[in-house]
């Protein structure tokens, strides 16, 4: 690959990354973090049976300490609640609240059935084949970059 061929791929992340603009606004309490946790932790729920605070730290790549305090805030505002695990006291769960689950489904599920219907002029197939060869790319620079 040319070096131009490099630069126009950087110069589509940054378009790219202006899509996030259209993404509905969190409610005034939360952060787009938070609104991102509350997807983690749907996304998780439905693939484990119980849901820890370091999963969702680890699925998102980030810090136990970081995503805790995050977790607290969504707590404290009702959008999750902690329970305990029932085979291990030391262990808690969480799970979204109904105003978890409403905030769910109002920013991801009903914008994702908007957004399909705007980007249905692209075929499947090759919107596919996009989100792979990005997250190729990801992986390849992430290689060559930060783990040196």
């Amino acid at each position: 690959m040319d070096s131009h061929l490099s630069e126009k791929y950087i110069d589509a992340c940054f378009s790219a990354k202006q899509t996030l603009r259209f993404l509905p606004e969190p409610p005034p309490e939360l952060q787009k973090r938070h609104v991102y946790i509350i997807k983690t932790l749907y996304n998780l729920s439905k693939e484990l049976t119980e849901v820890r605070v370091s999963d969702i730290a680890e699925s998102i790549g980030v810090t136990l300490p970081s995503v805790t305090k995050n977790i607290a805030t969504l707590e404290d505002l009702n959008y999750i609640k902690k329970e305990s695990n029932l085979n291990d006291k030391r262990v808690v769960n969480i799970q979204l609240t109904k105003k978890g689950l409403a905030l769910y489904q109002t920013v991801f599920h009903d914008f994702h059935q908007e957004n399909s219907q705007v980007l249905k002029a692209i075929p499947e197939e090759e919107m596919r084949l996009t989100i792979k060869t990005i997250y190729r790319i990801h992986d390849l620079m992430e290689q060559a970059y930060l783990l040196d």
